[in-house]
C-alpha cells in the first residue's frame, strides 16, 4: 500500500489505526457507503481556514469563475 503524505491531506484529516481515511471526524469509508462512490468530499474547515489565509494575504478581492473550468455549453 502507498502511504499518501500527510500534508496532501486537508487539515482535519487522519488515517485511524485500522489504516482508514478520516476526514472532518468521519470514515471516508462509511460516507462511500452512505452516499456511493465516486464521491466528492469537502473538509469545511479546512476550506473556511484556506479562504482566511487568502484574505489576510490579499485582502478583501472580488473573487470570479472562471469560464474555461466548467466550458459545457
Amino acid at each position: 500500500m502507498t502511504t499518501l503524505p500527510q500534508n496532501l491531506l486537508p487539515d482535519h484529516a487522519s488515517v485511524a489505526d485500522d489504516g482508514s481515511l478520516v476526514i472532518g471526524g468521519v470514515r471516508v469509508a462509511d460516507l462511500a457507503a452512505e452516499f456511493g462512490t465516486p464521491l466528492f468530499i469537502y473538509d469545511e474547515q479546512h476550506l473556511r481556514s484556506r479562504c482566511r489565509e487568502a484574505v489576510e494575504a490579499f485582502g478583501h478581492q472580488s473573487a470570479v469563475y472562471a469560464t474555461k473550468a466548467f466550458l459545457c455549453r
